[in-house]
């Protein structure tokens, strides 16, 4: 036959297949990025300074002070802003609950004017908020070919069972030194008066439901990742394998 209808199946199969193939991201747990080729990735928040409202020798003193902070570096990081929607509903329920609250008069008046202003923006402008980030990465020395993928260098997808406490110890001590790596970049930038911060896992997956979903992410939030009971972010044979079970 020239024409076959697909099964649900091979449309499942080829519907993953796109997504996957645009990400280079393997797994995120214990507050890493895990890539495809094996290398970790932590990110730091980072908060920013307005150089517009300091003076002249106050924004010398800092360019100064940034400059040595590279020049400090022995391994390459990624700076990232990303400039994201605000979403002031919650922050207006807030409001709407408190002038409920209020007897009537003067104050709730004007709790009601405010909160029909910050509406009035809202339609008009799109309020927006830059948020930055240092990547900071960690190239593993592994030997593998891409066809065994990164979670047979985990001790997972076919890998012998004695290898698997091996693997599972060069990922520690993978991670400690991603760990040693962040700490550094953020005892430097913090010496400039930044506020620096790791990004936990929950925290991370939000970054991305962001990037990938910034139409949606901004009425629909994530519920508390830490109660779903599934894994967040699945590799491709875990899901392959997952898919396999249901075709039995």
């Amino acid at each position: 036959m020239l024409f076959m209808k697909k099964s649900k199946n091979d449309v499942e199969q080829q519907q993953f297949g796109s997504t996957q193939k645009y990400l280079e991201i393997d797994q995120i747990k214990d507050d890493v990025l895990i890539l495809r080729d094996g290398s970790l990735r932590s990110v730091l928040k980072v908060s920013s300074i307005n150089m517009s409202l300091l003076s002249e020798t106050e924004q010398t003193s800092i360019i100064g002070a940034y400059q040595n902070a590279l020049n400090s570096l022995e391994f390459p990081v990624q700076f990232l802003a990303q400039s994201r929607k605000v979403d002031l509903t919650s922050y207006m329920a807030i409001l709407q609950k408190a002038a409920d609250a209020q007897p009537p008069g003067l104050l709730k008046d004007q709790t009601l004017e405010y909160i029909s202003f910050l509406k009035q923006i809202l339609v008009n402008v799109n309020v927006m908020d830059k948020v930055f980030f240092i990547v900071v990465p960690f190239y593993p020395n592994v030997v593998a070919t891409q066809s065994k993928g990164l979670l047979s260098k985990f001790g997972f997808g076919g890998v012998p069972a004695n290898n698997t406490n091996e693997a599972s110890k060069d990922y520690e001590n993978n991670r400690k030194q991603l760990e040693q790596r962040s700490e550094i970049v953020s005892s430097l930038f913090g010496s400039m008066g930044l506020s620096v911060e790791a990004m936990p896992t929950e925290a991370l997956i939000e970054i991305f439901y962001t990037c990938y979903n910034p139409e949606t992410a901004g009425h629909e939030h994530l519920k508390d990742i830490g109660s779903m009971g599934a894994k967040y972010i699945s590799a491709r044979q875990d899901v392959e394998q997952n898919l396999g079970g249901t075709r039995q």
